[in-house]
């Protein structure tokens, strides 16, 4: 398999693992409304949760052939996607400063730049 495939599936399959856990997270937030169990938004949680862990098992699969053996700089790219998602889901990343964007855009480029260089050192 060529290396931009395997790029794309790693990105590809994180993003959307990054998309289901924090849609997860958005209806775990909406579970216990007045301290009770909703269940609608308690099993959308749990079926999001479980559609992301098992879009992560196969993105290390294709991280592992891309050079990232690293379990922190495999779960730092499920981080940093699901980060910004839940923040765009939830609406308070409108609510950011512009101080607070431009942090999360250079740790977003920062970690990047270490799984990068990090999978370029592992492979050379």
């Amino acid at each position: 398999m060529s290396q931009l495939v395997n790029a794309l599936l790693v990105f590809g399959l994180t993003a959307f693992s990054g998309f289901l856990d924090a849609r997860g997270f958005v209806y775990a937030s909406r579970a216990w409304p007045d301290g009770r169990l909703d269940l609608k938004w308690g099993l959308a949680a749990v079926a999001a949760f479980i559609g992301g862990l098992s879009c992560y098992v196969i993105a290390v699969r294709f991280m592992q052939g891309f050079g990232i053996h690293s379990v922190a700089l495999q779960s730092a790219l499920w981080f940093v996607i699901t980060g910004i998602g839940i923040a765009a889901m939830d609406g308070t990343i409108l609510g950011w400063t512009r101080t607070q964007q431009l942090v999360g855009l250079a740790v977003a480029l920062g970690l990047g730049w270490l799984i990068a260089s990090t999978a370029a050192a592992e492979g050379g």
